[in-house]
């Protein structure tokens, strides 16, 4: 039988064994806990996953919402936004754009905007647009455009180039509906400028037009004519009929003597029921043109002397139709580049009047000389009309 160990081994094996044994249960335990740590790190890291792609799925239907909103605001934006090519050709348009050039977008896209422009603002939109090609600004202008149904409008145009590197440049087109005050400013001009009752042109717009037509003549070397005309027999109809009578005659009148005039020429209400007719380009020859003004105020007076049928729209007794004879007196002068004053060219011509009326009425008088200043004084007395 052999020896057994001594009792110190075996305490000795036995520390060693108990280590062991401790040390795999701890390296068991320590497994166990990694693990688990392990799942938990990575049930963290899933949550944050989810909870980044969830932001990033609202921060997507922002965005979209934010696009829905810019679309929104562009297309039904009160104002027309137009993208044109660097050669002219429509790339995009809002619908706003697409209403005012009244076709559907998709009928518009690819089309040359000149399209849309009236012949005569061609010339100014092409120096516009080659300006906003060139510059980094903004270029304004003010231009007429017709739809295709033929109607037109006045818009403001604000063009900025825009430039995308490598890339061809474009031209943004901002377009504002100016109809409205276009218009506007057409009723103050033509109240400034134009007669209430007969739409003629007024005092002020006839000095102009004649420091126009001395200016042409000084060009030209052509006369210009000046004829002032009034009524003889106005007054007795405004004293039996009213003034609402009176004004249908004025009306007729000035139908009547701009029927005989060409288009270059202007007639104008001086006032009352005197009228000024100014004809310009007559001819470089003095005698020519004298016959030729005499020709005109002559085709007028023919005119104005046949009966006038007026209509009383009033509800007064008595209203209704009414026949009215109506000559006229008129008085020529003639001018040449600038020699004499725009005043006195009106003033010599009203004279001339006076002498027709001095002379029996519905008469044509040329003006002659300074000399007939006293004559015509004496005689006012028997002009009244």
């Amino acid at each position: 039988m052999k020896d057994s160990p001594p009792s110190s081994d075996v305490s000795t094996l036995r520390s060693l064994a108990e280590l062991r044994l401790a040390q795999g249960v701890a390296a068991q335990a320590h497994d166990k806990i990694s693990h688990e740590n392990l799942l938990h790190e990575l049930e963290v890291h899933q949550i944050e996953l989810e909870m980044q792609n969830e932001a990033l799925r609202q921060s997507q239907v922002e965005l979209e919402h934010s696009r829905e909103r810019y679309m929104d605001f562009y297309d039904f934006s009160p104002i027309g936004y137009i993208t044109l090519d660097e050669i002219g050709l429509i790339a995009e348009l809002n619908l706003t754009g697409a209403a005012m050039l009244g076709l559907e977008r998709n009928k518009i896209r690819f089309q040359r905007f000149t399209v849309f422009v009236t012949p005569e603002y061609q010339e100014h939109w092409y120096r516009s647009f080659q300006t906003a090609l060139a510059a980094e600004e903004v270029i304004s202008c003010e231009l007429s455009l017709q739809r295709q149904d033929g109607s037109r409008f006045f818009a403001k145009i604000d063009s900025l180039r825009l430039n995308k590197r490598g890339e061809s440049p474009l031209v943004r087109l901002v377009l504002t509906d100016i109809t409205e005050r276009i218009k506007s400013e057409e009723e103050i001009r033509k109240l400034a400028f134009y007669d209430g009752l007969t739409l003629l042109p007024n005092r002020r717009l006839l000095s102009e037009r004649l420091i126009q037509a001395m200016a042409t003549s000084k060009r030209s070397g052509r006369f210009g004519a000046l004829l002032f005309l009034d009524l003889d027999n106005f007054k007795p109809l405004n004293d039996e009929h009213g003034h609402n009578m009176g004004d249908l005659l004025l009306i007729e009148v000035a139908r009547r003597i701009t029927s005989c005039v060409r288009e270059m020429d202007t007639v104008a209400r001086f006032g009352g029921d005197e009228f000024v007719i100014l004809l310009t380009e007559l001819d470089t020859d003095h005698a020519v043109s004298t016959a030729q003004a005499g020709q005109v105020a002559e085709k007028i007076r023919t005119l104005l002397a046949e009966p006038y049928q007026l209509e009383s729209t009033s509800d007064k007794a008595g209203a209704g139709m009414v026949e009215h004879r109506c000559t006229s007196s008129i008085g020529i002068v003639l001018f040449f580049n600038h020699e004499a004053r725009q005043d006195n060219i009106i003033k010599w011509a009203d004279m001339a009047m006076y002498r027709a009326k001095a002379g029996g009425r519905n008469r044509i008088r040329f003006y002659e000389s300074q000399s007939e200043v006293c004559q015509i004084t004496q005689n006012l007395a028997l002009c009244d009309s």
